[in-house]
């Protein structure tokens, strides 16, 4: 398999963070115009904004947390040299789940759905680091 198809779905989650980060941009703009205090973006300190807005700006930082997690561990497969099927897989999973997770955070924000989307998204990627610790190079010569 191309080792370069793992970049189609960290380009999808490079997609999601923009879509999330315009969100929140237009959300900060029509709570502004609303009469929201717009010196509260220059040091978030004060009064916070109205719930979706905030909502939306707290999943925007949640998404340079726990993916950057997938990031590195597609560079490491990478780096290995060793896309497969079942990472190629794993990999899609990870993004549906984060795209499912930021669909519920930037609408009803039920916390059982968004927990629920959570953990699949960090399970598919420890599922990962499991595989590429199966398939590794450095167990070549242990097993």
């Amino acid at each position: 398999m191309n080792d370069i198809s793992i970049l189609w779905p960290m380009f999808a989650m490079i997609n999601l963070i923009f879509f999330v980060g315009i969100t929140m941009l237009r959300r900060r703009i029509r709570v502004v115009n609303e009469g929201f205090d717009w010196r509260y973006y220059l040091t978030f300190e004060g009064e916070k904004p109205p719930r979706k807005s905030l909502q939306t700006d707290l999943h925007f930082t949640n998404l340079f947390e726990f993916p950057l997690l997938f990031f590195v561990t597609c560079l490491v497969i990478m780096y290995i040299d060793d896309v497969d099927v079942i990472i190629l897989t794993l990999a899609w999973i990870f993004v549906l789940s984060r795209c499912w997770h930021s669909y519920i955070c930037l609408t009803s924000n039920r916390f059982r759905w968004r927990r629920i989307s959570f953990e699949i998204g960090a399970i598919v990627v420890y599922l990962m680091w499991i595989w590429i610790m199966l398939r590794a190079p450095i167990f070549d010569n242990l097993l």
